[in-house]
């Protein structure tokens, strides 16, 4: 009977971890994101661990009535330093863009495309983000599975189709048709490193060409009120032609990011001179959570697999992978800001933003040091 209880205990792991990627989006894409579990006394909601946005949400709040001289009794529960807190009023944290619903109940043609809602939880591109970072502000799965996305498109009502065939790579001539279809009528507002839309023609490529079709020829009834779109003439077969240029724009921007990340060299990047003694202090303590790594090391246990967000998590990161590793992600991340879109490895704070370049220039010179701690062990070989 060993071998039964062996079974169910696998088969159990296995029932458990499926679904895992849906779970995490319940905290930002359903009505549970703004209910908290109970609240404290001072009003403070007690928030689970996937329930990001609502989390984030009450934070980003209680910062902006600070600024405001308002008084707020969840303000002395909120464990932010004031100087971080200023900042939140301005900059609020991650997931505030996120869309609770993705597919109107109202909508007959399905807005989400299968494949494009594949390669965007693995490589998120930027939605809608006009000013300051591009870096996506997300979480990325570069280990999806096609079960994740059908889980995920049931969690968020996404209607997939039974079948999406693969799209035909473009011609010679259908590329410089489908180019100037975009320059014609796209262009103007969807191109730039910072479109007047928001959104390029790789963050375009989540939806479906029916859909672009509908939603260029006129006002939807379940549009946004302050919708500025214009009509645009478009037919359906411009549409498909377009979304197969899309296709194709992301494929080209993903290679273009991750041939710069292939580049990346530490010693180049490396500030002149030692590490401030305070600063080594610093990288093996208060950093983990001024650089966000807490959100997500600390908190969620698929992170937490990978590194925890401590000083003993940090030795193990750096002994089994290394300190080249672990600046490079730091330092892919403001790569991704550049370029509104996630590397292959994604970089890190992933959903947050990068880094100041001379804070990862500095773990830079400290990773060719050998990552000492403050009494000067080292940690990596590089």
């Amino acid at each position: 009977m060993r071998w039964l209880a062996v079974l169910v205990l696998v088969l159990g792991g296995f029932a458990s971890a499926k679904g895992g990627v849906a779970q995490e989006c319940t905290g930002c894409h359903t009505s549970k994101r703004t209910e908290p579990q109970t609240r404290f006394a001072n009003g403070l909601g007690r928030w689970t661990d996937s329930q990001c946005y609502g989390c984030h949400a009450e934070i980003n709040d209680v910062a902006v009535k600070r600024q405001k001289r308002e008084p707020d009794p969840r303000y002395f529960a909120i464990p932010v330093r004031e100087d971080k807190l200023a900042h939140l009023a301005k900059t609020p944290l991650a997931y505030m863009n996120a869309p609770e619903v993705l597919e109107h109940p109202g909508q007959k043609t399905p807005r989400i495309s299968a494949r494009g809602l594949a390669a965007f939880l693995k490589r998120p591109s930027n939605l809608s983000q006009k000013e300051g970072s591009r870096a996506p502000r997300m979480m990325a799965y570069p280990s999806l599975q096609s079960g994740d996305v059908r889980d995920v498109a049931a969690l968020l009502s996404v209607r997939l189709p039974a079948r999406e065939a693969p799209t035909a790579k473009l011609s010679v001539a259908e590329r410089k048709d489908a180019d100037g279809l975009w320059k014609a009528r796209c262009a103007s507002c969807h191109a730039g490193a910072r479109p007047l839309s928001g959104r390029d023609g790789v963050s375009l490529s989540l939806y479906t060409p029916e859909w672009t079709y509908e939603y260029c020829r006129e006002q939807m009834p379940y549009a946004r009120a302050d919708r500025r779109m214009p009509e645009v003439p478009l037919s359906l077969d411009e549409a498909k032609l377009l979304h197969r240029l899309f296709d194709e724009l992301r494929v080209e921007k993903e290679r273009e990011l991750d041939a710069r990340v292939t580049k990346l060299a530490l010693k180049d990047a490396a500030l002149p001179g030692a590490v401030p003694p305070a600063m080594l202090a610093y990288l093996w303590g208060p950093f983990f959570r001024d650089a966000t790594c807490v959100h997500c090391h600390a908190t969620s246990p698929r992170a937490a697999s990978a590194f925890t967000a401590d000083a003993e998590g940090l030795k193990k990161y750096l002994q089994k992978k290394s300190g080249e590793e672990y600046w490079r992600r730091l330092e892919t991340r403001a790569l991704e800001a550049e370029h509104g879109l996630v590397a292959a490895k994604p970089g890190m704070p992933m959903a947050g933003l990068e880094l100041p370049a001379e804070l990862r220039r500095l773990i830079a010179r400290w990773v060719v040091d050998g990552c000492k701690d403050a009494e000067g062990k080292a940690w990596c070989r590089r």
